[in-house]
């Protein structure tokens, strides 16, 4: 059991955000061979297993690597940052559960991004499987930070909290098999063999309605999406985020009224549509198409 004890200092630091005209990034290699990339035109090597942080302005950039070949991408003024993953692998994010005493877990039930798998093996928890280029932060312990065994930090009321960690495939694989006490069962039930090569697909395009009226109160939004994929200027690029939730309340407010009335079909469209649109206001940067 993960131990939480309770700390005014750390709600303080986790209440804080980014600010500045950069963004941190940590440019990843988990394999076991040196990595030799190009960000912006200059040289760059990381060892094996090891990483490189990596302030990048808001605006246009380039990079090429051996499984990425060249390309351009966008990074977005005041988010988040995270992990640049140019050897395209596998991390999952897990997330643990941090109590004040045992008695308090039964609180939390940490979730997951559902079931995926690793070399043919299915895996299903509280764990998301990413691997793109790009990797937003979204956790509290980095890839070669472990899970500590207890931690100060706030508690929302509930008796704990709930953290997390990327794992670079291997090591989540080493964290499963000892967190369910199975030791060798993903070399025993893995698919040897020469993995696919990865693209990097383009975001898909918005659903659209077969609703009039849905599809008319999207329409703002839609312009907007379209804007703030393009958009390399800092300045731009926050005139958009400021006007992003200002035309969800409005959409969601238009299309309040039709759920009950529409088709199933069209419901999980606007779910979809949704959630597509405030993604990418949270990316920190994006593969530019």
């Amino acid at each position: 059991m993960k131990t939480l004890a309770l700390s005014f200092a750390t709600l303080l630091l986790l209440a804080g955000c980014a600010g500045g005209g950069s963004v941190d990034f940590s440019v990843d290699n988990p394999t076991d061979a040196p990595l030799r990339l190009k960000i912006d035109g200059a040289d760059y090597e990381i060892a094996a297993h090891q990483a490189k942080a990596l302030a990048l302005k808001a605006g246009e950039h380039s990079l090429e690597a051996p499984a990425t070949g060249p390309l351009k991408f966008i990074v977005y003024a005041g988010r988040k940052g995270g992990l640049i993953n140019p050897t395209l692998s596998d991390y999952v994010i897990v997330s643990e559960t941090y109590v004040t005493e045992a008695s308090k877990a039964k609180n939390f039930m940490p979730s997951g991004g559902g079931a995926f798998q690793l070399d043919g093996v299915a895996f299903d928890g509280p764990f998301r499987h990413v691997d793109g280029l790009f990797i937003d932060n979204d956790w509290r312990f980095g890839v070669r930070e472990a899970f500590p065994d207890s931690l100060r930090g706030y508690d929302a009321g509930n008796g704990g909290n709930i953290f997390r960690k990327i794992f670079t495939a291997p090591d989540f694989v080493a964290y499963y098999e000892q967190r369910t006490d199975q030791p060798g069962f993903f070399e025993k039930n893995r698919l040897h063999g020469t993995p696919a090569r990865r693209g990097l697909p383009a975001p898909a395009p918005l659903p659209e309605f077969a609703d009039p009226a849905t599809q008319a109160a999207s329409l703002r939004l839609r312009e907007l999406y379209a804007q703030y994929l393009r958009a390399t200027d800092p300045a731009e690029q926050k005139r958009l985020q400021d006007q992003y939730y200002p035309l969800i309340s409005a959409f969601t407010a238009a299309t309040a009224s039709l759920a009950a009335t529409r088709p199933v079909a069209e419901n999980l469209k606007q779910n979809e549509f949704v959630q597509r649109t405030g993604e990418i206001f949270g990316w920190s940067a994006r593969v530019e198409n």
